[in-house]
Order: structure tokens, then C-alpha cells, then sequence
């Protein structure tokens, strides 16, 4: 592969992002964009000479030189259409390379995307980019084209100077030359002048901060001024599709795309979630239907025992008093996992927190993990009718805020999903009383029609906590005194109210069949009208309305009214209603049907009763399913059919038991549903087409399982349901369980994971790891350390499995060996299809065969989006890091990797080496006594030293230390490697390698010759003639990396040597993580899931999609299993007199005597959030425990009465405690607040 290029291309690819960094090592800020792009779009940095730690490094030396070597390495790539985004100086760099591609007559990108500081829309008319720097400075602060923040920070802004030199270039050039000076749009993102975020690099362009700067270190150069870097990455999307012919142009959740007019789109349904009477998912609800339950049951008692949850029952004898279809639990929640404090969740609607699981769930089934939509375009449509617990809190209780916004607006209902998910699509809630959710459902696919959403939530939610409705609705004579809903039959006297929340997730469904996701049905058509007056009364339902409304819904859909094979109604039992509703049906489908195929009718109100303002939404999930099962439900209770459905001349017919869909056609389905207010909407759903994507190969392949939750009890409950799902499946659903568990879920703090070859074996792995095997990922991410060892880690047969198995490592492979033939002469691949190993014990060939088994490795784990952050060589395996570091090309390192191994094979018989289990100084005084027959070879780790010399002193040494007890044991290698007999050798080396010139490294690479990282150039061929004598400082280097933050450190090799070395030099840190590679003689691809595995539970998220590339997903998966604890506002013992307040202020807590600033502040915090003081942790942002706005707001409130200390809400969002003690520190700079801290 090229130098500039860590990896070749994806070749599936629709579209290739080759994104140029500001400065060299600026690289790792296109770290994880290959999560956050869409799938379509293949993200490739271009690597670059340079530091990314110099932030005021002068523009690029020679930018001519450097275009025309990045134009000849991209040039093979640009088979596929693509597009160049770049960063300050590497904007300009991706600038001048599209000028070049333009002049040679080569492939243009589509578009040149540009970000920076300076704002291009203030550039002035004359050409700016020739202006020396003092007065570019002066015109730049003249434009007002900085951060307000750095106006009087002028040597700060110096040191940005490169950077903005480099974005007013590419526009004043653009500007004043005659003629576009490339023929592609430029696309520009610069930031807003009254905002400046300067990123922490050790964060890799993570979530940046906002406000004000908080450090005086640009790191980097980076000044994206964006509050979120999906914001970036959402409108670099935007551009890439707005630049693709149509008919290429994929729709994806990511992204934006222009309104669509005229052609109605065929929206997919893929993702369910409920809590319907008698069903908490949608399989209970499936079961429940075709097994005839009638879910509706008298109240329960524990309703009824507590006022506060139901509100007084009127002692009136009738139906509605004792009946109603009702959910377990409404007071359940899980509070923590959405980061919702106590205080405020007490205060809001369950129907919220219903909603808020709910539509977790079924984005779960949808297999769309909900982290991965935030700052998307999709939608949210919630219907609801009901603010029963707005109610009983202000009967009961004190309002405020949290109250107003738990339940007093409806708006809040779909607001809170929004705000929850960071949801950038319409935010809509609906109240069309009983037809409000599949209101919403319609909103949704207009939404999606139009090009507002690229991805939508519909739901629907209704509780009854109050008796007053049902007590109007019985005067008015609606209610069923029977307690039931009897649609269709001449019985029905009314019907029963009841309580259901339920979700779907709708998609466009040629977007959802690229993306993989399971289709349970699809929207063909949809509309809405409303009664006007034609019912004669503002509640009474029309007939011409309903009949219009169907054949709109057909029309649109373009299905004639014979392809309808059953109609879900509204249904409710009423008599009129019923009436109405079955003529208007009669009417639309007599006349027109086959003869023998009657258009089935029923309703799911004769099962749960009559959810209201989540009715709609609950006949859709049933048809829904219907469609998916191939099945039509009975319709219980029908004892004697309504007058309609016995007219002669009537195309409708009830179903008493389950009737499978008529063959030779695609089935088509109807939903209906009336409001009071005459409200009506109807949905017309098809089956989906079938699917054509080959079926997953059976055959067993090693599979890894990850699962994660927020909290250790969660993850445990969640490893027993994976294990009950995957009890018994076959290779093909086991391989679809772990896609959908790696692909399809949010990855949390709690991990586990386990690998097999089958269902029944990780079901086993799993139960064998309960109740302990869990760890908690580090905060703030881990870094990852890519560790080369050197002799020791050859076996015969290594690296055959991964030849078949993995492209990444065959095509590397087959370029070292090109490599390694052009510098030696002698073939990798003969050698290791070689059985008897001959050519594999040869010291010229070991070292060779090892480095190249090593470079491959490496590019496999980047192809699995596994991207080291330093890379550390033992020995010769710092040549694989330099390799892999960028400082040294493939046939320059085969070159160096080749002469050395020649050379040392001269020493072949000259002595040995023994590691020994004792310190670095005590095995330096224990070689001293044998003078310079030996010496320290390396210090491997604060337990581990290798010493190297004569093999009769060596014995004399073991024999010793077998006396003593010091456990020692003999290397494997026939020479000794780092010691006097290596000196004849080093003018050697260092002669053949004169011409080596090393490139500045694009990852970092920390020496075990000098202990320090190197640049690059200074790896020359005195670094190498070093690297064969001197002592290896293995354990200095893995200290020093660790010292920098958590870090994993993966073993590159055939076969781990260092693992336990690399044990123990963390073995006193908390943070870090040695994994060890492959395994001699074990299966390589059995073990790179294991290491999967365990990397995982250390906190490193690979590219799940490049380790399972397809997506089926499989009926009955587990979702997250909520820790909930009850919540529910607590009743005043009288609210007469109590006032509404617009700010609570609870008092807080006493501290005890002698606490300090923190102990008072924390107990202040947790005053206002619900929490005890000790679940409040010192060090963690205050939104990670639940603080949102409101409570922001009142945060802020105190600090500046307490302590006249003035911070912004959004401040307080993103601080921790002892963030807000600081402030308050520096606002009374006395060492006594600093020693009141202190205490």
C-alpha cells in the first residue's frame, strides 16, 4: 500500500472520502468517521509527513513535490466516484491535488470539501493570501472573521497562522484567477464567529467544548468550530449525496435529501416495540392474537388500593368501573439509563417513560442502534389523548417545571424522545383523540415522503389513572357495561377503555433493503380527512367521510380496493360506530372482489380493549404482524354477527379462527382509525417483496458475541436472555444473533463477550461466565498500542487460515512478498505453504517471514477498524512498527528486515540467550560475575530480563539459579541477539542500509532502543545498527505509553512471546490492558475473535460492519433489560393552599460538621437532582447522573446566591463537581475556600 494510504480502498464502496489532515499527524482525527458516515461512503486519510503536536507548524515545505506523490498514489483509486475533504493546510493540499488531477486529464472528485477557521464568505475583494502577516492578522480581525474569544489573544492567534494562511488561499485564489481553477464545487465549513471550540487531541476529535477557550494550547490547528462532530460529518454526507447521479443516490438516517414531489416512496415498517394489555413486545402481543385472549381484566388491585395511581373510583355499579385493559407496571422506570435524575423523573407522565423504553426497543428490533442516530434527520410522531398524571399532580401535589414538562404539554411526549436521542428531525405530538396515532403514524410517512425525516419514529400512548372520562363517556352512553369491545357483533353495547404504548420505526424501503434491515411490511398509500359536519354532530362519524377516505388511501397507493384482503378497523363495539364503519367498508369493496375471496374485517379492541390515543397505533403493530406472519387473527368474542356482515351482497366477513393470506397474490392490508373530533386516518400496508439477498453461509465459522449494558446487574440479565435465545439455533441464526448483537445495539460502559463456533456453544460460554464476567470500559475511551515482539513467535503453518480468510492480510502478504523476492530472492508465500519447516528455522528467514506476518496482521486489524494510536517493536519487530508507522515503505522495510536477518545469520551457533524471572539490576549484578560473557539483552519487564551471551556461561547461570529458586528457561534462537557478538555486525548493517530514508510517521512510535518516540527520519541506519546491539527497554516503553492514558496493548504476532511481560508492567496501574495475539498451532481465526473479544471488554469498538458485513436479523432477539425502580411523585398531605411554583428550591441537606467546599456542594447538587450524595461522582459531567436543563437552570440559580458565581446552564451541563468548585475558587481566590475544597 501506499505510504499515504493506510489501507486499499473498499472496493463496495459507492463513494471514496479521502480526507487530508491539517498537519501530519492529524490523521487520528478521521478516527471512528467510518462509524459515523454511512456505509456508502469509504473513508480513507491520507497520511501526511508532519507532528500533529506542532500547532503552529509552518505551511508544507514543498507543496508542489508533496501534490504530485499524493496524486500518483491516489490515481489507482479513482475507479469510483469520490471526493477530497480537507483541513486547513490539508485543505489546501487536497485543493492544489485537484488542480493536478484536473491538468493531467485525470478522474475529478465530485466535490472538494474544505473546513477551517477563517470565514471565506468575509474575504475581501483583493487577494488576501499575498498579504504579509501582520497585515493579514489586522484584515482577518477587520473581517471579524475569527472567535470573538481570540480577539485579544494575538500571539495565540499567530500560532494559527499557517492554518488560516492555507483556508484564505484556497478561496482568494479561487477568487482572482481567470477561469475556475477546479472543476468541482467547493464545499466550505467554517464555524460561527462567536464561537470557538478547540478540541482535545488526546480525545481524537471527540465531543467538543463550546463557549468560551478553555486552554491556551491549540492542539493541533484543529479549529472545526462545531458543537457536535456528527453536526460535521451529517453535512459532509449531505454534500457527498447531493453530488451522486440519482439513480446511485442511497437515502440512509445520516443525512438530508431534497424533498420528493409527485411519486409516492414505499415506506418500510423495521421495528416494533410495545406494552399493550397482556403483551410487553411485540412476540407476546403476536402470541396473544393468534391465541384468542381476550387481555382485558378487572382493575387491578393494586390500582385500586392506591388513590394516587388511579384517583378515586366513583361508586357508580357499572361496567366501567370494574373493566379495562390494563398495563402491569406504569411506575416502573429506568432512570439512570437515560441520565434522568430521581427528582425529575418522579415528575413525569409514565406515558413518557413508556415512550422513551419503548421506542429504545423498537429501534433495537429494528436493528438501528439509538446512539448511532443522534444529530440525524429523524422524526418523531407521538399521538396521545390523556394527561392523567398532569392531573393527579395537581390535585395531589405542588407543580413546577419538572411537572410542566413531565406531563403538563403534551408536546414534551415526542419532545422528550427527541432531546433523549438528539434527534434532529420534526418533533411532533398529535392529539386527534382516538385516531391520534395513526395520525402520527401518517405524519411520519408524509414526513419521509417529503424529505423532512430520513428516518421516523411513530407512536402512540395512553394510560388511565382517572375515573372522570370513562364516567362521561358512560352518561353519553359509549361504554360497554359487559366490559368489552364486540366489534362486528349485533351484541356490542359499547365499549372498554384501556392502556397501551406502542413504536414503530418506518424507513424508506429501498433505504432499508440496502441497510439490511428486516421489512415486517410496507406502507403503500396513506391519508387523512376529517367528518366536517356530514355526521349531523361534532361526535357522530360520517359514512361518506370514511368511504372517501378509503379509496384516497387506495388511490395513493395505486391499489385497486380487489387486492384487499383484510381491513384492521377501528372497531370499538359501539353500536352506531359499528354501523357506520362496516357500510362505508361494504361499500368501497362490494362489486370489485373475486368470487370466494371476501375482504376479512376485525379489530385488536376484541382482544385489549380500547387504548385510545394509542388505538391506532395498536391495530397497525397487529396487521403489521399479520403481514409478517402471514396470518390473520380471529376475532374473539363474535357471538352473533352484526346485520351488516349478514347482508347478502356484503364483501366482508369476520374471522372466528386464524386464517392464512390467499395465495398468487402479495397481501394487502388496511388500517383505520376515527377520531371523536371526526378526525379519521387510513394506512394501506403490503407485504414485503421478497428478499433476494443469498442466504448467510451454514457453515460454522468462529463467531464473536459482544453485549454491553449500562450497569453490571443489566448485563448480567442480559447474558441470561442471549443465552436463552441462542439455545439450539443453527449456524445461520447464531451468525445473525452476534451480527445484530455487534451491529444493531448501542455499546455501553458494562461489556462482556464471549465466542463459539455455534448457538449452543456461546450459549454454554455464556452461562459459564455468569454472575462475574463483566468489566466496566474505562471513561473517556482507551488508547490502543499496536506491540511488534521479535524472535520466538514463528510456527509452521502460521498465517494459512488468514490467507483464506481475511483480504486484507492476503493482500499484504502478497506485497511483502513481492518485497521480500525483489530484496532476497526467495518466495514468503513458498514458505509458509512449506510443511517441514526447514526453511522457517533459518535465521534469514525468520526474521523476514515474522515482520511480514506482523505488517499483514496489523492491516487486518485496521481493515476491522481497529487503528493503533502508538506502535511499540521489540527487537527486529520494531521494522513491522515502523512499518506500520508510515516511516519506513514495504520494500524498503523488506530491504532492512532482509539485510538484517542475513547478517545475524552469520552469527548462527554464537552463543544464546535465557530470560530469567528477576529485576533488570539484579540480573545486570548476576551477568556482571560472568564479565562481557554476558549481558542485560533486554528488560522486558519489572520481573523479566533477558540476558544474552556464551552458551557455557548461560548454564553456569541457569544451574545457579535453579539453586535459588529464580525460575529461568532458554530462548528460542541459536544465537545471542544484543551482545558483543553483534558488534562485527553493526558497520555492517549500517553499510547496507546507507541509502534508507525514512518519512516523518503518521502513528506515533515509541523506540525500546531510546525509550522516547521517534519523528521518523531518525530511524536511519544508525537507529538499526543500534536496534541489533543495544539493551531492548521493552518495559520502559510500555510504562511510559500507559503513563499517557488507559491503553490496550495488542501483541502483533504469529504467536504472543510478550504478553506476559506487558502483564507485568501494568501489573501496578488500574488502566491498562495487555492482550496477546495469536497462538502456535491454534486456529487464526478462532483466535482473532477471541481477541475481538477481549478487546471489546477492555473498551475498543471495532468496525462491527467490516466483522459481520451482512444484517439478518432474526425474530425474537433480546432487548435491553431495564433496571427499573418505582417512580412516582410523592403526594402532599394537602395541595389547597399550596402554590404552583416556576422554580422549586427543596432545601438541602445538612453537611456534616467539618465538610469542605465539595462535601457542601455536592450535597447542594443533590438536593436539586433527587440523589443521595455518595451517587454523585466528583470527576464525571453532572449530565452523566441525570442533570438536564431545568435542572441546570436551578443549579445555576444557587450557585450565584450561595456563592455570587456566575456560569452558564450549558456550563453546568458538562461540569463536575469539582469543575464547580473550582469556579467558585476563583471567584474567592483565598486559600482558605482552596484548603475548604481541600476538606
Amino acid at each position: 500500500m501506499s505510504a499515504f494510504l493506510s489501507r486499499p480502498p473498499r472496493r463496495s464502496a459507492r463513494v471514496r472520502l479521502f480526507c487530508f489532515p491539517h498537519s501530519g499527524g492529524g490523521a487520528s482525527v478521521f478516527r471512528g468517521w467510518h462509524q459515523e458516515l454511512p456505509g456508502w461512503v469509504d473513508v480513507l486519510p491520507v497520511l501526511l509527513p508532519g507532528r500533529e503536536e506542532r500547532a503552529g507548524e509552518p505551511p508544507l515545505a514543498d507543496l508542489d513535490v508533496l501534490t504530485d506523490a499524493v496524486v500518483d498514489a491516489l490515481r489507482p483509486h479513482l475507479d469510483a466516484p469520490f471526493a477530497l475533504f480537507g483541513h486547513s493546510l490539508g485543505g489546501l493540499l487536497a485543493y492544489r491535488v485537484t488542480q493536478r488531477l484536473h491538468r493531467d486529464g485525470a478522474p475529478a472528485p465530485t466535490a472538494l470539501l474544505v473546513a477551517g477557521l477563517a470565514a471565506p464568505h468575509r474575504l475581501t475583494p483583493d487577494p488576501m493570501h499575498e498579504l504579509p502577516d501582520d497585515e493579514l492578522l489586522d484584515r482577518i480581525f477587520e473581517m471579524g472573521g475569527t472567535p470573538a474569544e481570540l480577539r485579544d489573544e494575538r500571539d495565540l492567534l499567530r500560532a494559527a497562522l499557517p492554518a488560516l494562511r492555507a483556508d484564505v488561499t484556497i478561496f482568494s485564489t479561487y477568487q482572482h484567477r481567470p477561469g475556475a481553477p477546479v472543476q468541482c464545487p467547493i464545499v466550505v465549513f467554517s464555524g460561527r464567529d462567536d464561537i470557538m471550540a478547540a478540541p482535545d487531541a488526546a480525545a481524537a476529535w471527540g465531543e467538543l467544548t463550546d463557549g468560551t477557550l478553555r486552554t491556551r494550547v491549540l492542539p493541533g490547528g484543529h479549529f472545526f468550530v462545531r458543537t457536535h462532530r456528527r453536526e460535521l460529518t451529517r453535512m459532509i454526507t449531505a454534500e457527498l449525496r447531493r453530488f451522486l447521479p440519482p439513480v446511485d443516490r442511497p437515502r440512509s438516517a445520516a443525512a438530508p435529501e431534497p424533498a420528493r414531489h409527485g411519486r409516492i416512496e414505499p415506506v418500510a415498517v423495521v421495528g416494533i416495540g410495545c406494552r399493550l394489555p397482556g403483551a410487553d413486545d411485540p412476540q407476546a402481543l403476536w402470541r396473544l392474537l393468534v391465541d384468542g385472549v381476550d387481555a382485558v381484566t378487572e382493575v387491578p388491585e393494586r390500582r385500586t388500593e392506591h388513590p394516587a395511581v388511579f384517583g378515586r373510583l366513583p361508586a357508580v355499579p357499572s361496567g366501567f368501573r370494574r373493566f379495562g385493559g390494563f398495563l402491569d407496571d406504569v411506575e416502573g422506570f429506568d432512570a439512570a439509563f437515560f441520565g434522568i435524575s430521581p427528582r425529575e423523573a418522579d415528575r413525569m407522565d409514565p406515558q413518557q417513560r413508556l415512550l422513551l423504553e419503548v421506542a429504545w426497543e423498537a429501534l433495537e428490533d429494528a436493528g438501528i442502534p439509538p446512539t448511532a442516530l443522534a444529530g440525524t434527520r429523524t422524526g418523531v410522531f407521538v399521538g396521545q389523548m390523556g394527561r392523567d398524571y398532569w392531573e393527579l399532580q395537581a390535585r395531589q401535589s405542588s407543580l413546577d417545571l419538572h411537572a410542566l414538562t413531565g406531563g403538563g404539554l403534551s408536546s414534551f411526549l415526542s419532545g422528550r424522545i427527541s432531546f433523549a436521542l438528539d434527534l434532529r428531525g420534526p418533533s411532533v405530538s398529535v392529539d386527534t383523540a382516538c385516531s391520534s396515532s395513526l395520525t402520527a403514524v401518517h405524519l411520519a410517512w408524509q414526513s419521509l415522503q417529503l424529505g423532512d425525516s430520513d428516518l421516523a419514529l411513530a407512536a402512540g400512548a395512553n394510560l388511565v389513572l382517572l375515573p372522570e372520562l370513562a364516567a362521561i363517556y358512560e352518561q353519553v352512553g359509549l361504554m360497554s357495561r359487559r366490559g368489552r369491545c364486540r366489534f362486528g357483533d349485533a351484541t356490542g353495547d359499547g365499549f372498554v377503555r384501556s392502556e397501551g404504548v406502542g413504536v414503530v420505526v418506518l424507513k424508506p424501503l429501498a433505504q432499508a433493503r440496502a441497510d439490511g434491515n428486516r421489512v415486517y411490511a410496507v406502507i403503500a398509500g396513506s391519508a387523512s380527512n376529517n367528518d366536517g359536519s356530514g355526521g349531523g354532530s361534532l361526535v357522530a362519524p360520517a359514512q361518506e367521510a370514511q368511504e372517501r377516505l378509503l379509496r384516497d388511501a387506495l388511490d395513493r397507493a395505486g391499489i385497486d380496493p380487489a387486492a384487499v384482503d383484510y381491513v384492521e378497523a377501528h372497531g370499538t363495539g359501539t353500536n352506531t360506530g359499528d354501523a357506520i364503519e362496516l357500510r362505508a367498508l361494504s361499500r368501497v369493496f362490494a362489486g370489485t372482489r373475486p368470487a370466494g375471496r371476501p375482504c376479512l374485517v376485525g379489530s385488536v379492541k376484541t382482544n385489549i380493549g380500547h387504548p385510545e390515543g394509542a388505538a391506532g397505533i395498536s391495530g397497525f403493530i397487529k396487521t403489521v404482524l399479520s403481514l409478517h406472519h402471514r396470518l390473520i387473527p380471529a376475532n374473539p368474542l363474535l357471538t352473533e354477527p352484526h346485520p351488516v356482515l349478514l347482508e347478502p351482497d356484503t364483501p366482508l366477513r369476520m374471522p372466528t379462527e386464524p386464517v392464512a393470506w390467499p395465495d398468487g397474490s402479495a397481501p394487502v392490508a388496511g388500517v383505520t382509525s376515527f377520531g371523536l373530533s371526526g378526525t379519521n386516518v387510513h394506512v394501506v400496508l403490503t407485504a414485503p417483496p421478497v428478499d433476494s439477498t443469498p442466504d448467510d453461509d451454514d457453515e460454522p465459522q468462529p463467531l464473536v458475541l459482544p453485549l454491553s449494558a449500562r450497569d453490571r446487574d443489566a448485563a448480567q440479565v442480559l447474558t441470561a436472555a442471549y443465552a436463552d435465545r441462542l439455545d439450539g439455533t443453527d449456524p445461520v441464526t447464531a451468525r445473525r444473533v452476534c451480527a445484530v448483537a455487534a451491529r444493531g445495539r448501542a455499546h455501553h460502559e458494562w461489556r462482556s463477550a464471549v465466542t463459539a463456533l455455534d448457538g449452543d456453544g456461546l450459549a454454554e460460554a455464556l452461562r459459564a461466565q455468569l454472575p462475574d464476567e463483566v468489566t466496566q470500559r474505562p471513561t473517556g475511551g482507551v488508547r490502543i498500542a499496536f506491540v511488534f515482539p521479535g524472535h520466538g513467535s514463528q510456527w509452521v503453518g502460521m498465517g494459512r487460515e488468514l490467507l483464506d480468510s481475511s483480504a486484507a492480510f492476503r493482500t499484504t502478504i502478497e506485497n511483502c512478498d513481492a518485497a521480500i523476492q525483489s530484496a532476497a530472492g526467495w518466495s514468503l508465500l513458498k514458505v509458509l505453504a512449506d510443511d517441514d519447516g526447514a526453511e522457517l528455522a533459518k535465521t534469514a528467514v525468520i526474521q523476514p517471514a515474522v515482520w511480514a506476518m506482523q505488517v499483514a496482521l496489523a492491516q487486518h486489524w485496521r481493515s476491522w477498524g481497529i487503528e493503533p494510536d502508538v506502535v511499540i517493536g521489540h527487537s527486529f519487530g520494531e521494522v513491522a512498527a515502523a512499518t506500520v508507522a508510515g516511516a519506513i515503505d514495504l520494500r524498503a522495510a523488506a530491504e532492512l528486515i532482509c539485510r538484517r536477518g542475513e547478517l545475524t545469520s552469520q552469527a548462527d551457533g554464537l552463543g544464546g540467550m535465557v530470560a530469567v524471572a528477576m529485576p533488570g539490576d539484579e540480573a545486570q549484578a548476576a551477568a556482571a560475575r560472568y564479565g562481557d560473557r554476558l549481558v542485560v539483552a533486554a528488560r522486558n519487564s519489572p520481573r523479566l530480563t533477558v540476558l544474552s551471551g556464551e552458551s557455557d556461561a548461560l548454564d553456569e547461570l541457569l544451574a545457579d539459579l535453579r539453586d535459588t529458586g529464580v525460575r529461568a528457561g532458554r530462548v528460542r534462537i541459536n544465537f545471542a541477539s544484543h551482545s558483543r557478538f553483534m558488534d562485527p555486525l553493526r558497520p555492517q548493517l549500517s553499510t547496507a542500509l546507507a541509502g534508507l530514508r525514512a518519512e516523518p510517521v503518521t502513528v506515533p512510535l515509541r523506540s525500546t532502543v531510546t525509550g522516547a518516540r521517534m519523528s521518523g527520519p531518525d530511524l536511519d541506519a544508525r537507529y538499526w545498527a543500534d536496534n541489533l546491539r543495544s539493551t531492548v527497554r521493552f518495559a520502559d516503553a510500555i510504562t511510559a505509553e500507559n503513563a499517557l492514558g488507559p491503553t490496550v496493548f495488542l501483541e502483533i504476532s504469529p504467536h504472543s512471546v510478550l504478553v506476559q511481560a506487558i502483564e507485568q508492567c501494568l501489573a501496578d496501574s488500574a488502566s491498562g490492558t495487555a492482550v496477546a495475539g495469536l497462538r502456535r498451532d491454534t486456529s487464526e481465526t478462532a483466535r482473532l475473535a477471541e481477541i475481538v473479544a477481549r478487546l471489546y471488554t477492555a473498551g475498543v469498538d471495532p468496525d462491527w460492519s467490516a466483522i459481520y458485513p451482512t444484517l439478518g436479523i432474526p425474530d425474537e432477539m433480546p432487548t435491553y433489560p431495564w433496571q427499573r425502580r418505582r417512580t412516582w411523585f410523592t403526594p402532599a398531605e394537602s395541595v389547597a393552599d399550596t402554590p404552583v411554583h416556576s422554580q422549586p428550591a427543596p432545601p438541602a441537606p445538612e453537611v456534616p460538621a467539618g465538610g469542605g467546599l465539595l462535601d457542601t456542594l455536592t450535597a447542594e447538587l443533590g438536593a436539586v437532582l433527587g440523589l443521595p450524595a455518595q451517587r454523585i461522582p466528583r470527576r464525571r459531567p453532572l449530565r452523566d447522573v441525570g442533570c438536564d436543563s431545568l435542572a441546570a437552570v436551578e443549579i445555576r440559580a444557587r450557585l450565584a446566591q450561595r456563592w455570587g458565581t456566575e456560569i452558564s446552564s450549558s456550563a453546568v451541563l458538562a461540569a463536575s463537581v469539582e469543575d464547580l468548585a473550582e469556579a467558585i475558587i476563583a471567584d474567592h481566590p483565598d486559600a482558605g475556600g482552596r484548603r475548604e475544597m481541600e476538606g
